[in-house]
């Protein structure tokens, strides 16, 4: 799976690309509609950027806290513990892309511990893989926009089930090193149940499994209580 010299992603992406082009994708439709394309700035109101922060930010925030910083960091100090990668520039990087694309019209981008995951999973080892990923990006965008409908079903959905299904069981075998603390591997456990289980899973574990944390840390709970 981590072969660098042939990625099991790039396999899995041909594929890919294949049952596009044969079942779902006009090659020829799409080559004709190549056509250059810049982003035009947008100007946003008081009311685009309330409605933004009651409806985008405030219900993000667990979710960018936990898995776009804390996570990201965490894994990158497992995969690459040589790499001194701190949450002030997670959280710096990750706020000065959001402050600039939405006057671009972008949607919010962020960091996360499943991609990371994910690029290591295929076999990068280096940010070349977030180089080749960028600039996919940008020829769909400046050159795919006016048919990025058709363009992005060149990524089937069956291709990325393979590619998310390998990613999730890569994210689940990083808690094996809580194997040999029960506590915190109950921890673990009890906030994916509740992120699982319940309306709003994600903030309550979060919040759950923190307080647990601290307060067994602090020796108020014991974990045989819990």
């Amino acid at each position: 799976m981590g072969n660098r010299k042939y990625p099991a992603s790039l396999f899995v992406i041909v594929l890919g690309l294949i049952y596009a082009l044969a079942l779902k994708v006009s090659g020829g439709t799409l080559i004709k509609s190549i056509g250059f394309s810049l982003p035009h700035f947008q100007t946003l109101s008081l009311k685009d950027l309330w409605m933004g922060f009651i409806i985008l930010t405030l219900p993000q925030i667990p979710l960018s806290i936990g898995n776009s910083v804390l996570a990201t960091r965490q894994v990158a100090e497992d995969y690459f513990p040589q790499k001194k990668l701190g949450i002030k520039k997670i959280g710096l990087t990750y706020s000065l892309m959001n402050l600039i694309v939405p006057w671009f019209g972008g949607i919010p981008v962020c960091h996360g511990s499943g991609g990371m995951v994910g690029h290591y999973t295929f076999g990068a080892r280096t940010g070349g893989s977030i180089v080749i990923y960028g600039t996919i990006y940008l020829v769909l965008g400046l050159f795919f926009s006016y048919v990025f409908g058709e363009a992005i079903l060149l990524f089937p959905k069956p291709m990325l089930g393979v590619i998310l299904l390998f990613e999730g069981w890569a994210l689940m075998k990083l808690t094996r090193d809580l194997k040999d603390s029960k506590t915190d591997l109950g921890i673990a456990f009890l906030v994916g149940l509740l992120a699982v289980g319940l309306p709003y899973g994600y903030i309550i574990g979060l919040v759950v499994g923190t307080l647990l944390a601290v307060l067994i840390e602090k020796k108020i709970v014991k974990f045989s209580s819990v």
